[in-house]
């Protein structure tokens, strides 16, 4: 009886457009899921703070307890890291034409790296100023770690973590120069990612100029890739589990008010930041080097923009990007190529996003970065962000990534964590219109004769293996949910 009645209500409820209604919460479930278990998170934490007086010795018992699934949370975010970079960076470049770049793929990949760098500057800028983690104290560096190097140790440092001596110990060994016994170079532990960014960028600039020779590795890559995201889907699915026992964690030993202001201005210093890239650095751009009238060109990106912050992936709204894109003038063959790859690399918001969170964890253990590991954090939060899927959430994976190279820890994350499914939708709107506007101005600069991304070959196949597989995940995620 209770099965006939609830498919009454659901066969009432469509005929009344209750699908709509289904179709949102199906569209937006793990939304909704990571909102509950934050919401639950920060309850059940509450209670716990406030039982802490009668019941001591158990309470930290269940505190260690509590940490446990959120640690599975982080350590699975740590695992996809290696393989999620090095096989979205060699895809990336293995994919474009076949020995050589042309001008026109020259100029997009320099547009979109040199935008990304920039909208990380301004949220390093912002958030140096609003300090939203707390003022650091210097007193306290020798104490939480910060290594007594001068800038020369530093960018030493850089030069020779981007050549490993071992490939294989790079995903767990980088080198740091010391001075506790003399100056002396050190292995430490680390994931190495300048030197898996170098590997990658090596890896897919001779695979593309030898495509034939090393589409064995290639094919490799992309079946690697695919597990990846398949991997990264499971992991987003159980966030909401493991963020809700993270925020537990955190706030029964911590004052909820406290923290409260503190994501408070870390969210102002995002969307603050976010709201200069959006309506003032891209406008200007597509004024000043596109010759377009802003105001028209975003009323012909609505569509998109909806479509973005709806989804919270660049990569689902590619189709409607590239029709809104084509409606507002920009040629064709320019669209089908300059879109893909923006999708791919140009992460505007992710890049100002994962800076404005490293500095906020830094301050929040008062830790004073040095000038040479800021320019660190923004040259690794725009590489990080270049290679972050474009998937819900996927620069949580490529945070882990930018803490590491500055070596903090990842005890705070579950701050972010609290309200990334917010930020989450307004830095991919930003990044998808930051796509549309690389199109009218590489049009503009490079002419409308781009390579076509779906071109033949090698190339085509590679695409539309790639296309082929993230329009299964989709609607696998969406047969999965409504089931």
């Amino acid at each position: 009886n209770t099965t006939n009645l609830l498919h009454l209500l659901s066969t009432k409820l469509n005929m009344a457009g209750g699908g709509k209604v289904r179709r949102m919460l199906v569209n937006n479930l793990l939304s909704i899921l990571t909102i509950a278990g934050v919401i639950v998170g920060v309850i059940c934490g509450y209670l716990i703070r406030s039982s802490k007086d009668e019941e001591p010795k158990h309470t930290d018992e269940l505190i260690k307890g509590i940490r446990i699934p959120g640690d599975l949370l982080l350590r699975g975010l740590n695992m996809l890291v290696l393989p999620l970079v090095m096989t979205s960076l060699i895809l990336g470049l293995a994919g474009n034409k076949r020995g050589k770049f042309n001008k026109q793929a020259g100029i997009t990949i320099l547009y979109y790296v040199s935008t990304t760098l920039f909208a990380a500057i301004i949220g390093l800028v912002l958030v140096s100023a609003i300090q939203p983690g707390g003022r650091a104290e210097g007193s306290k560096g020798e104490e939480l770690g910060v290594r007594n190097t001068t800038v020369l140790d530093f960018v030493g440092d850089m030069i020779k973590n981007l050549v490993p001596a071992n490939i294989v110990a790079m995903s767990h060994q980088k080198t740091r120069t010391t001075y506790d016994h003399g100056v002396m170079e050190e292995p430490v532990e680390g994931m190495n990612m300048l030197g898996v960014i170098f590997i990658s960028i090596t890896f897919g600039v001779i695979i593309m100029a030898n495509k034939e020779e090393c589409q064995p590795f290639l094919d490799f890559c992309l079946s690697l890739n695919v597990i990846i995201n398949k991997l990264t889907r499971v992991v987003l699915w159980y966030s909401p589990i493991g963020i809700m026992f993270l925020v537990m964690a955190e706030y029964s030993v911590s004052d909820v008010s406290e923290y409260a202001k503190e994501i408070g201005l870390y969210v102002v210093t995002v969307l603050v930041g976010l709201a200069i890239h959006f309506f003032i650095v891209l406008p200007v751009i597509l004024f000043a080097l596109a010759k377009k009238n802003p105001l028209l060109y975003y009323k012909s990106l609505l569509p998109a923009m909806a479509t973005a912050f709806g989804t919270a992936s660049s990569t689902v709204t590619i189709p409607i990007t590239m029709k809104c894109v084509k409606k507002a003038g920009v040629s064709e063959d320019v669209v089908d190529f300059v879109i893909p790859v923006g999708a791919t690399i140009n992460m505007d918001g992710t890049a100002l996003y994962e800076a404005v969170a490293c500095l906020f964890i830094a301050q929040l253990n008062d830790r004073e970065l040095t000038n040479p590991e800021i320019v660190i954090t923004a040259l690794t939060a725009t590489v990080a962000a270049i290679g972050a899927a474009g998937i819900p959430s996927a620069g949580l994976v490529t945070l882990v990534m930018v803490l590491n190279a500055v070596d903090l820890g990842t005890e705070h994350i579950a701050l972010i964590l609290t309200i990334d499914w917010l930020l989450d939708r307004f830095r991919t709107m930003t990044n998808v219109v930051g796509d549309a506007v690389g199109c009218a101005v590489i049009e503009q600069l490079a002419g409308s004769s781009c390579p076509r991304s779906g071109g033949a070959g090698d190339e085509e196949k590679f695409l539309q293996l790639k296309n082929k597989e993230e329009d299964n995940n989709h609607v696998d995620h969406a047969v999965h949910v409504g089931a």
